[in-house]
């Protein structure tokens, strides 16, 4: 695979260049990114529509609800791979265009579709290595909680640590996604350990892309919020109870719609910012004559 060497992996370069990405193909990355949503949205649509046709509810007896969970659950998991693939598609028509090799979205569709179940069951076992880690922290820290004094200092160091900690680790999986989708002939695993392999000495500059592509994130999200809960602010009743139970109703469909349109506005940016980090540390290894 043919890498062009890119200006170092610095904060302002990785995000304006993921940005630009972003900006460049903004139609089809989001055309893709509109897939993935819906995909993602489809198992709860079917479980609500079936539930009103065989219930006449949307909130079925408990019993009843297993059943249909049961019937939903392959489809839910079809449904997050399609989501998967549709997402990656974003990050391989990103890397794509980095290393100055542009694909069209049907090659891209093409190449990432034989590996649509890679996909899911990567993201399965990042999914199980999260929750062994966050297990085998919890637990020391609820049986010290009991010790006095103790107790109390290392839950607050804890509480300092580990957002610091799970972002470190984060950066160091955030591009497994790529390898899948780029490299020939690997595995779920294998792409997990090539991320882990590649992201060893960059662990902490892409910790600082991460934080600062957050905190520029963070007042389009706090502004949203405040869009979904402008009826609370021109409102009012007598009848406090109805209001509110109106007003968070409303809430509720305004945040979730706000919810979805951030997702298809916001995923094609990150997956373009994986891809700028992913060429970042490819490129780094070269310059550094490790393994390529």
């Amino acid at each position: 695979m043919t890498n062009n060497s890119i200006a170092p992996l610095t904060i302002g370069n990785t995000i304006n260049t993921a940005f630009r990405l972003y900006r460049d193909r903004f139609p089809t990355y989001v055309f893709f990114a509109v897939r993935a949503c819906l995909w993602s949205l489809f198992p709860l649509v079917l479980q609500l529509i079936l539930s009103q046709l065989l219930y006449q509810t949307i909130t079925p007896e408990q019993g009843s609800d297993i059943g249909l969970r049961l019937f939903l659950f392959p489809i839910q998991i079809f449904s997050a791979a399609k989501s998967l693939f549709n997402n990656a598609v974003i990050s391989r028509l990103a890397f794509q265009d980095i290393i100055y090799q542009p694909e069209t979205a049907g090659q891209a569709e093409k190449k990432v579709k034989p590996k649509m179940w890679r996909l899911w069951w990567m993201q399965v076992l990042i999914g199980l290595l999260g929750a062994t880690i966050i297990l085998a922290i919890t637990l020391p820290l609820v049986l010290v909680s009991f010790i006095p004094i103790l107790g109390v200092w290392l839950i607050l160091l804890a509480s300092f640590c580990l957002p610091v900690f799970f972002l470190w680790l984060y950066a160091r999986i955030c591009i497994a996604e790529l390898p899948l989708v780029i490299e020939d002939n690997l595995g779920s695993w294998q792409a997990i350990e090539r991320a882990w392999h590649l992201t060893k000495n960059s662990a902490w500059r892409i910790v600082g892309v991460i934080f600062i592509a957050i905190l520029l994130i963070i007042p389009v999200c706090l502004l949203s919020v405040a869009l979904a809960s402008i009826p609370f602010w021109f409102n009012s009743s007598e009848d406090w109870q109805t209001l509110t139970e109106n007003l968070i109703v409303m809430f509720s469909y305004g945040l979730t719609t706000i919810v979805l349109l951030l997702s298809i506005l916001l995923v094609p940016f990150w997956q373009s910012l994986n891809s700028v980090i992913y060429n970042h540390v490819l490129d780094q290894k070269k310059n550094d004559g490790g393994e390529y």
